[in-house]
């Protein structure tokens, strides 16, 4: 019987879906992402639901996890507060298997990396071990809490150990040893979840030189201010830069975004290469996604909390020995459809 294929399934934090040279924006350098395009397929039209809190990312990774919708993903009794999301307690609907439950219970050996921003709970149920994980919101890049697989599940704040590493590169460490090592007969699952290009964006200096805010566009549909309120006007967020939106802010900002997604873009290529270096090219499914966008200035907005294509509209690849290379899909999806 043929070997079922091995899944690679990287989730960035907050890149939108224009952000990739080859489809949309020839500013950002995303050379990794474009060669995956060219030998998968790319869908242009992935969109996010939407969500019912402002910790949008929460939810919206329930859903990528379930395929439920964003009220059904997630339990709501009790109802979280804001507070708690961000400490990771935005739990997902217990009557939903995960996508690396699912595949667990079909034979795959599932091994996470990165970023967890859902109930722990959830995550113990769906991963047979994993490394340098991430238990929250947001942290700072160069220094973030980082937890070793625990078999029990538990994985107080206190135990985390401090990075002193980029954590993009720390999570790529970890998925790159992983494939090096794996010598079971069993598929694997590999999830690894970026916490970039989230803010605070400080990407290492070579990456920053790659991109200069006084050559930086302003965008089409930049506002000074929102022309209404939508109810989300004073989160975390929009407090991220002076309110009226100042051109040059928003160009360093948009420079600084950039040079995050282009580092991110470089570490993935390190795991890419360990699949080709192993020679299982043949026997891997590489997925990449986000778990939505931002507006970045666009509407006189910074963050996710809209329902504008900048923030709801994310990138979906697919790479797959059994998917005809080169394809642009412009069918609307939505990513409760990837599981």
């Amino acid at each position: 019987m043929k070997k079922k294929y091995n899944v690679i399934f990287m989730v960035a934090d907050d890149h939108r879906g224009s952000e990739i040279n080859l489809l949309y924006n020839t500013l950002v350098q995303t050379p990794v992402l474009d060669n995956l395009i060219r030998n998968g397929a790319a869908f242009k039209n992935m969109h996010i639901m939407g969500g019912w809190h402002k910790a949008v990312c929460a939810p919206s990774r329930a859903c990528i996890l379930t395929g439920g919708n964003v009220y059904h993903a997630v339990s709501h009794e009790p109802e979280p507060k804001f507070d708690d999301i961000m400490k990771n307690h935005c739990n997902i609907n217990q009557d939903l298997d995960l996508l690396p439950e699912v595949l667990k219970k079909n034979g795959y050996y599932t091994y996470a990396v990165g970023k967890w921003h859902n109930d722990k709970a959830s995550f113990h149920r769906s991963f047979n071990n994993g490394g340098a994980l991430f238990f929250g919101g947001m942290a700072d890049p160069e220094s973030t809490p980082l937890h070793s697989f625990k078999e029990n599940g538990l994985y107080p704040p206190e135990e985390a150990k401090i990075s002193k590493k980029f954590a993009t590169e720390i999570f790529c460490d970890e998925g790159v040893n992983f494939i090096n090592s794996y010598d079971q007969d069993s598929p694997f699952f590999l999830y690894i979840a970026f916490t970039s290009p989230h803010d605070p964006r400080h990407a290492p200096e070579n990456f920053r030189k790659l991109y200069d805010a006084q050559k930086i566009p302003l965008p089409k549909n930049f506002q000074f201010v929102h022309p209404f309120d939508n109810g989300e006007m004073h989160v975390r967020d929009e407090g991220l830069a002076s309110l009226p939106r100042v051109p040059q802010e928003i160009c360093q900002q948009i420079a600084d975004y950039y040079s995050m997604i282009s580092h991110m873009d470089a570490q993935m290529g390190r795991i890419i290469n360990a699949v080709s270096n192993k020679g299982i090219d043949d026997e891997t499914i590489i997925i990449y996604t986000s778990d939505q966008g931002l507006a970045m200035g666009q509407h006189g907005l910074i963050g996710k909390q809209n329902l504008y294509d900048h923030s709801i509209k994310i990138p979906f690849l697919i790479k797959s020995p059994n998917i005809e290379s080169n394809q642009v899909i412009n069918a609307l999806t939505c990513q409760m459809d990837i599981l």
